[in-house]
């Protein structure tokens, strides 16, 4: 074993001096130096007495990529002087890569990456740990959990030794934290603030091993926990944190629910969720339910990114006060109906009562509460190459590359069934791709970047001595999400009564036109763009080839098995990515020029397209069987500032929320703005610096977004 002389880089001189063990048991081992050996200087207390989190020179706590080596940090460091030459060589000669995609893409799939299209498996996604696992239970509760499972899965001991030393490792930080904070205490003249720290101080006398007391402490222990995993999604808030709220004096507990949401907004931490239902219908809704409501419309920020679940049982006062959020034009929160992501998880396989634990992560995938791996964007597609790629026979317009198998020459499309045929090969096709490279990437991650905290945090893991990577976790899903969708069915449409039924165009003028990109035809393009069929406006014909097309590909996945050990199910989650889906799609003849990127930015239609009203375009959504996407299947739209915010708006408001999840919609996100203030924001970005709007599955400062996603805000109708 070598002999290190230096004292600095601890977690690789724990890694490597844990010879003999799995990557995983060596990580534990390298966390437990670290946190015992770092100065006390390096454990950052705020004047709140909430712990910020661990700087760690060569490792940060970004769980949600695991641990990355940072190589940088250790070459050329001897030449400091104080650290030994054979050290450094040692550490970079022996210390594994963390990089988490470095696995070989396929030359198919480079090139429809590279096209724009879609991508897959290039992050590991978000996840809901249970963050107040250790205030309500104490890790000694884990250290028995530990010693239960390693009886009974024999010849596992490296797994159980790593979630051991992971345990003591978090016992020492959370000791030094304390030892932080009463320095900081003995030195602190302001009352309040010493008062803080007393707090923090108190705390840590008996957490984490022991269970915290009441909702302060149970804070405290929650963020440095969500800190420590890197910040990512709290999920159902509300819920776990109740019993400490509950036996907590209110003042005291507001004060530190604001402080909490304070540093959520600090953290830009991601989807909180509130309410719900129980597997026997029993509304989940308590007061600090509407505490949470509350913060976030006197915050007027955009994150956390607040969930709200619904039911049939959910009370009215709690659909006001989730307007009265909404109102502020914060976009939060948005809102789930349980009525059908709870069928959709249960036809997947998970019991109900697990279903009901459902929370969002990120901007809005579906997971189960700390039990499960699986709410996160494996991939994306837009289902709208498809037609263009039937249309040229696998290529692509835009670019001349094969992308995809030889479906036919226009000639031998006799029927529109030939052609909707070809369609559904070269959607399954997209599919195949994303989803194998997406289980390609899963593999990868499970081999290189183990996670040892989230391991304890997940159930599963520690009983089956699997990583949370590795098919630990309860469920292991996989999510496509889907782009396009509207302009798929407006396609579609028009290629069915234009060219089989009425005649008026041939589908050779068709693809002649679009590969073009309509020069020489712009009466032709004027007709295809301003025709009636577009999906969003309540007309059977558009909505039928919806509902055929969309949920086809919906059941295909449902077909695919993942890495993890599950099956991959679909969504539609744009975030950020639209206007690139746009850019890299060919002219079509729902009236789209090649490469535009104004397209659907959600599960409603092309922005601007839905010109019968918000009722229309509900009654268009709900053709789309909404049971099958286990990913969230948002829904855009786009209210007046002046009129919701009147007391007939509400009104109209709820009543439009209600019916359209009485009916079958699962999900609804709003944005409430001036169009006026819009336009003008994006000409005088400093006079809006404030302006919030909902983009494709979270909020965002509308000043921060690049000018495609802009126009595509702009574009959305306003009702």
């Amino acid at each position: 074993m070598h002999e290190f002389k230096t004292k600095r880089f601890p977690f690789s001189r724990g890694f490597l001096s844990c010879e003999g063990g799995s990557k995983l048991k060596r990580m534990s081992a390298g966390f437990l130096t670290a946190m015992k050996e770092l100065p006390l200087s390096a454990f950052n207390v705020d004047e709140q007495g909430f712990c910020r989190g661990v700087a760690l020179g060569e490792v940060y706590f970004a769980f949600a990529n695991s641990l990355v080596f940072r190589p940088g940090s250790v070459k050329g460091s001897s030449q400091n002087g104080d650290v030994d030459p054979e050290d450094e060589k040692y550490i970079l000669e022996n210390m594994p890569s963390w990089a988490s995609n470095s696995y070989e893409r396929t030359p198919e799939y480079e090139m429809h990456e590279t096209e724009g299209h879609m991508w897959a498996g290039s992050w590991m996604g978000h996840a809901n740990p249970d963050f107040a696992g250790f205030a309500a239970n104490g890790t000694d509760y884990y250290r028995e959990k530990v010693a239960k499972y390693r009886a009974i899965n024999e010849g596992k001991d490296d797994f159980y030794d790593a979630m051991d030393m992971m345990l003591d490792a978090f016992d020492v930080m959370c000791a030094r934290y304390g030892e932080k904070a009463a320095q900081l205490m003995e030195a602190c003249t302001d009352e309040k603030t010493k008062a803080y720290y007393a707090r923090t101080v108190k705390t840590f006398d008996h957490a984490p091993k022991k269970p915290c007391r009441d909702f302060a402490e149970a804070s405290i222990l929650f963020i440095l926990n969500m800190c420590f995993d890197g910040q990512d999604s709290p999920g159902h808030f509300d819920q776990y944190m109740y019993p400490f709220w509950e036996k907590t004096d209110e003042p005291l507990r507001r004060e530190y629910l604001h402080m909490v949401w304070r540093k959520l907004i600090e953290a830009d931490a991601w989807n909180l969720c509130i309410s719900g239902s129980d597997a026997e219908g029993n509304d989940l809704t308590n007061s600090l339910t509407y505490a949470i409501l509350e913060e976030t419309a006197a915050a007027n920020a955009t994150k956390p990114n607040l969930t709200l679940r619904w039911h049939k049982g959910t009370p009215k006062e709690l659909m006001e006060a989730a307007h009265k959020a909404l109102a502020t034009g914060c976009g939060l929160p948005a809102l789930y109906n349980d009525e059908v992501v709870c069928p959709a998880l249960e036809s997947l396989g998970i019991p109900a009562a697990d279903a009901h634990e459902y929370v969002m992560n990120g901007c809005n995938q579906i997971d189960i509460q700390s039990k499960s791996h699986m709410g996160l964007e494996d991939g994306q597609v837009c289902l709208a190459k498809a037609v263009e790629l039937a249309l040229n026979n696998g290529v692509s317009t835009v670019t001349g590359n094969v992308l995809g198998p030889k479906t036919g020459t226009i000639e031998s499309f006799k029927t529109f069934e030939d052609f909707y045929s070809a369609f559904i090969i070269q959607a399954q096709h997209l599919l195949d791709v994303t989803t194998g490279l997406a289980n390609l990437a899963q593999r990868t991650y499970a081999e290189k970047s183990p996670n040892p905290y989230r391991s304890i945090l997940i159930e599963g893991c520690i009983e089956k001595a699997k990583d949370y990577k590795n098919g630990g976790p309860l469920y292991g899903h996989g999510q496509i999400l889907f782009h396009g969708i509207a302009e798929t069915a407006d396609s579609l449409a028009a290629i069915k009564k234009y060219v089989f039924e009425e005649k008026k165009y041939t589908l050779q003028e068709i693809a002649d036109m679009a590969a073009k990109n309509f020069e020489g035809h712009e009466e032709d393009f004027r007709f295809f763009a301003n025709n009636e069929l577009k999906f969003g406006n309540d007309i059977e014909y558009v909505d039928e080839l919806a509902e055929k097309a969309i949920n086809h590909c919906s059941r295909y996945l449902r077909t695919i098995p993942t890495f993890r050990g599950g099956f991959f199910t679909s969504g539609c989650s744009p975030f950020i990515n639209s206007p690139g889906m746009g850019r890299a799609l060919g002219a079509l003849p729902s009236g789209r020029k090649c490469s535009d990127p104004i397209i659907a930015d959600s599960i409603g239609a092309t922005p601007g397209r839905d010109t019968n009203g918000p009722t229309a375009l509900l009654n268009s959504c709900l053709h789309l069987d909404q049971t099958l996407p286990a990913s969230g299947f948002i829904l855009n739209l786009k209210f007046d500032k002046n009129i919701f915010n009147s007391e007939p708006g509400k009104e109209a408001f709820l009543s439009l929320w209600e019916s359209y999840f009485e009916r079958g919609g699962q999900q609804i996100q709003i944005g409430v703005v001036s169009q006026e203030e819009l336009l003008d924001a994006q000409k005088n970005p400093d006079a809006h610096r404030d302006l919030i709007v909902r983009v494709g599955g979270y909020s965002d400062r509308f000043v921060n977004l690049n000018e495609d996603l802009q126009n595509n805000v702009i574009a959305r109708t306003m009702y």
